[in-house]
């Protein structure tokens, strides 16, 4: 990134604001800030992730239909976990998992219910397992007091004994975890500069289904759609849906079920957290594509993002350049023809996924032999329409998906 450009540019924008009788927005240092159950100071603390991972062969049957995976040690203690399960099913196979913490004073979390895949008898309703210091809000362990290790377990509920058992991705994050210690386990050395302004040309998968009907909140559907598209291979998005969805929660974005429909229909893929500009683009000059989680409250001090606002949504991102914008696929925009390359500034991006939602990627991999299909003439920033949209709307994803 050129700060100089991105300066100029902001600049350009400014005017443009103020000629459409807005108001300049300020654009400001911040950092990756702590939980907010946190007391220290953000300026000393940083987040800190330690990765994990449990094979197949580590789980130990201890019944009749119950396994159960290696209690694992953190090397350090953590306040919230994120996971995912990368398994192929057969047909009728099913399972669900479980949850379990310990301090290093050996006081432990109930098992908590983590989700399930493959053919499972469905309850009706289900609601986030809640417990005295914490809670798994679906695919998301979140802790009020920090605790030093984990244990799953898996419970065979398909309709044919269960032969197939899954692999494990972890991430465990400290939110508060000192600086200097933060310093010792993350890599502080040169930038990447290779292929810095590397974009992938991942093309826009509208909310449709085959029909043509629009499908509202299915946007991890859709975002993975068009990475699969962006490899070769298109699913209808129905197809897609069928393994994102959990009816028990009726929710459409769970991020394991998004990371192994990806498993299922024959890509490799796993769950990251990124916290720094570097690591995406190594990931990009990957030929990956990542899914960004991402959420925009309303505020006033965004600089020029496509939409004044967002819940809880996902976007595929292509690639960032080097003068400071991001470029993302974003089905939200697809109606308006405005989500194929759709640009960020980075600043606003940087806000709305690695702060707003630490960062949670869902990493698509190439198949093999996969081609790299860059983009060759990305558009300037569209400084005029962003104006134009800050003075005459407010930008809500209702009024986005006009």
């Amino acid at each position: 990134m050129k700060p100089k450009v991105l300066l100029q540019n902001l600049v350009v924008f400014g005017v443009i604001l103020l000629m459409v009788g807005g108001s300049v927005p300020s654009l400001r240092a911040e950092t990756t800030s702590p939980a907010a159950h946190s007391s220290t100071s953000p300026a000393t603390t940083k987040p800190l992730d330690l990765k994990y991972t449990i094979r197949p062969t580590q789980w130990k049957k201890v019944a009749k239909a119950e396994w159960l995976s290696p209690r694992v040690r953190s090397a350090e203690p953590f306040d919230e976990l994120i996971y995912n399960w990368k398994v192929r099913l057969p047909r009728d196979m099913g399972f669900r998992l479980y949850l379990k913490v310990f301090g290093d004073d050996d006081v432990a979390s109930p098992w908590l219910y983590a989700g399930f895949w493959g053919t499972v008898p469905l309850v009706e309703n289900r609601t986030n397992p809640k417990f005295e210091f914490g809670e798994l809000d679906q695919d998301q362990l979140k802790l009020t007091r920090k605790v030093r290790s984990f244990q799953f377990k898996l419970v065979d509920e398909g309709r044919v004994p269960l032969t197939v058992l899954p692999a494990m991705n972890i991430i465990v994050t400290d939110n508060s975890a000192p600086a200097e210690l933060v310093a010792r386990y993350v890599h502080n050395g040169a930038s990447w500069p290779t292929s810095a302004s590397l974009v992938l040309d991942v093309p826009i998968n509208a909310q449709l289904d085959s029909g043509g009907n629009w499908l509202p909140d299915r946007c991890q559907s859709a975002a993975l759609g068009a990475a699969l598209q962006y490899f070769g291979t298109t699913v209808p998005l129905e197809h897609i849906i069928f393994y994102t969805t959990d009816p028990e929660y009726k929710s459409f974005g769970i991020w394991p079920r998004t990371i192994n429909a990806a498993i299922e229909l024959g890509f490799d893929a796993y769950i990251d957290r990124f916290r720094d500009w570097d690591k995406v683009r190594r990931t990009v000059a990957e030929n990956k594509v990542i899914l960004c989680s991402i959420t925009m409250p309303p505020a006033p001090d965004y600089v020029a993002p496509p939409y004044r606002q967002m819940p809880g949504h996902i976007v595929a991102l292509c690639g960032v350049t080097d003068d400071g914008r991001v470029v993302v696929t974003d089905s939200a925009l697809a109606k308006s023809n405005r989500g194929y390359l759709c640009q960020w500034l980075l600043p606003d991006f940087e806000r709305v996924w690695m702060r707003n939602k630490g960062g949670v990627g869902m990493v698509i991999c190439p198949p093999k032999n996969a081609t790299l299909r860059p983009v060759k003439n990305l558009p300037p920033f569209p400084y005029h329409e962003r104006a134009r949209n800050a003075a005459e709307t407010t930008g809500t994803l209702q009024q986005a998906q006009k």
